[in-house]
């Protein structure tokens, strides 16, 4: 079970890399890009067919208001997911004129704003899972309130970033892929990038525990 346990996470990790490295599309090439998609693909559906118990047993059970965000957001991701595959690959193969929308919306446009809510989206993901992260941490109060530190850290650059990065308009069709200046260290676009995530991450993880703490409070 611990090594099962140990592969999923790696296999979250590799996804979480991957996926980071998506988004600079400016910086590796379009070429680049479509392999990293591709690999993107491969990752997620073998994260699915892992954890395809879950599909299967999405009706059973009590639905706890937790269960109930969970759900909200693996369904919201998988419809996030699809429209950037379908819209990847019109994209890819399929960029005759007669094949783009109407009104002013390619499906470049499409795939990239997709894109950009599934950062956040897969941050909150991740954040309701984060418990089978942190357990690694151990129970060390010293490491433990240095991890913290760095969390909050790591969050706060995380909304500077959201903010420098202009993720509102990026979010509702208002920009393509990032341009990121050539001076600027590519380190620092991934850092972002990932803290973007991260401030999800830490957001639901946190939350989740004070209503935890709130409701074992009240039962008491």
């Amino acid at each position: 079970m611990a090594l099962k346990q140990t592969l999923r996470i790696a296999l979250d990790i590799a996804m979480t890399v991957v996926l980071i490295i998506a988004y600079s599309n400016r910086i590796i090439g379009d070429s680049t890009h479509k392999l990293v998609g591709i690999g993107i693909i491969f990752l997620f559906t073998t994260h699915l067919i892992i954890n395809g118990h879950w599909i299967t047993s999405i009706f059973k059970g009590v639905f706890t208001s937790r269960r109930i965000l969970m759900t909200a957001v693996n369904v919201l991701l998988a419809l996030v997911a699809i429209t950037m595959v379908l819209t990847g690959m019109l994209e890819a193969f399929w960029t005759s004129s007669f094949l783009r929308f109407d009104i002013k919306i390619t499906a470049r446009e499409i795939h990239t704003t997709a894109a950009y809510w599934f950062l956040p989206l897969i941050g909150v993901h991740l954040g309701l899972h984060w418990g089978m992260f942190s357990k690694y941490i151990g129970k060390n109060l010293f490491v433990i309130t240095i991890m913290r530190i760095l969390a909050f850290m790591f969050f706060m650059f995380g909304v500077w970033s959201f903010f420098n990065r202009d993720m509102f308009a990026k979010m509702f069709l208002g920009f393509s892929f990032d341009y990121w200046p050539q001076e600027k260290p590519l380190i620092l676009f991934f850092a972002e990038t990932l803290s973007i995530m991260g401030i999800f991450v830490f957001a639901i993880y946190y939350l989740t525990k004070l209503f935890a703490w709130l409701k074992s409070g009240n039962k008491k």
